[in-house]
């Protein structure tokens, strides 16, 4: 064996030891890749026109997160969410969405990060076989430990900004009910005013349990 070889080895071994943990971490998560899954809660906004209609439920998504760029995270990811009613109306909604994420500096173990971005929403409506794409606005809190180097776990709150006022409205949505029923207009004046029809822009939150591996 060269004599100088377990030299180089105790050097070695002293440069890592004096590296700060918090810049080992840096280092180590700078080289992967975080792929997770989410799964809990989903429901319309409360006090939003589709919390009077639209029932919640258990929603799940998909995310994929990279740190890029500077001191940001990007992040891409989908969830799908099934609706229901108290009528015979359901809805099938799955956004789509790219964001940034921004973890705050705190002190603590537990990691904090902000959200913010965008993309398209697919949304079904049954049973008037309603479906079609939306732009989506998209917000996110996360709380979550990272226990070891290739795994995460935490809570996730996030909020979809379904947009619609860009929607055209139905070309017959001014005209009294009775005259699309075939009816006269002088004889049933109560229904001049039932066929209003009025697009809303649809605010939902997903809040559940997530876990994510690196790679």
């Amino acid at each position: 064996m060269h004599p100088l070889r377990p030299t180089l080895k105790a050097l070695l071994w002293l440069l890592l030891l004096n590296v700060p943990l918090g810049a080992q971490e840096l280092i180590q998560s700078r080289a992967s890749n975080e792929f997770g899954f989410w799964l809990g809660a989903s429901a319309p906004v409360p006090a939003t026109p589709y919390s009077e209609v639209l029932d919640g439920t258990i929603g799940g998504g998909l995310f994929y997160r990279v740190e890029w760029p500077w001191v940001f995270h990007t992040e891409a990811g989908f969830s799908f969410s099934h609706y229901q009613s108290r009528t015979t109306q359901a809805a099938t909604i799955a956004p789509f969405y790219l964001a940034l994420a921004y973890r705050l500096p705190f002190p603590w173990k537990v990691q904090t990060f902000l959200k913010a971005g965008a993309g398209s929403a697919y949304i079904q409506v049954r049973p008037n076989n309603l479906q079609g794409w939306d732009p989506l606005g998209y917000a996110g809190l996360e709380f979550s430990l990272q226990p070891t180097r290739r795994f995460r776990i935490g809570l996730r709150l996030d909020y979809n900004l379904v947009y619609e006022e860009h929607l055209k409205n139905p070309q017959d949505e001014n005209l009294p009910l009775v005259l699309l029923l075939g009816g006269s207009l002088e004889q049933e004046l109560r229904y001049r005013e039932a066929n209003r029809f009025k697009l809303e822009n649809g605010h939902f939150f997903h809040f559940g349990l997530m876990m994510s591996f690196y790679f």
